[in-house]
């Protein structure tokens, strides 16, 4: 019932649309509750195919992220699919109750400007 989900304001995950399988979801976390555990991803870009990321990889294992995403893409790139995939995996984890930091060698890995506003503001919404 389409209709009833703005008149409720019920959101609707991603994966509940027309057409697909049916899986249950991991469930909410109680309000207040604590978080069940403590995941860090990594998140490594190079722009170029020529650039390494030993370096960036290096750092992220430093940081002991529990795993690392990486990709050779341009900032100016209108999908990075690698980003996209580190940014449902960080929504199916804080839906399941589990604290999640997103680690980057450095905040320009993530995007410039107003795409970095609007990165953080995709991960904020998760956790509502």
């Amino acid at each position: 019932m389409p209709h009833l989900v703005k008149t409720l304001s019920v959101p609707t995950p991603p994966v509940r649309k027309p057409g697909s399988a049916w899986a249950e979801l991991p469930r909410p976390a109680a309000a207040g509750a604590a978080p069940a555990g403590h995941v860090r991803i990594g998140y490594a870009r190079a722009s170029t195919i020529r650039q390494s990321l030993d370096t960036q990889l290096d750092s992220l294992k430093t940081a002991c992220v529990t795993r690392a995403f990486s990709e050779k893409i341009s900032t100016r790139a209108t999908s990075r699919p690698e980003l996209e995939r580190v940014v449902a995996l960080t929504r199916e984890l804080r839906a399941s109750g589990v604290a999640v930091t997103l680690v980057v060698h450095e905040h320009k890995r993530l995007g410039r400007g107003i795409e970095l506003a609007a990165l953080a503001e995709q991960l904020k919404a998760g956790c509502r």
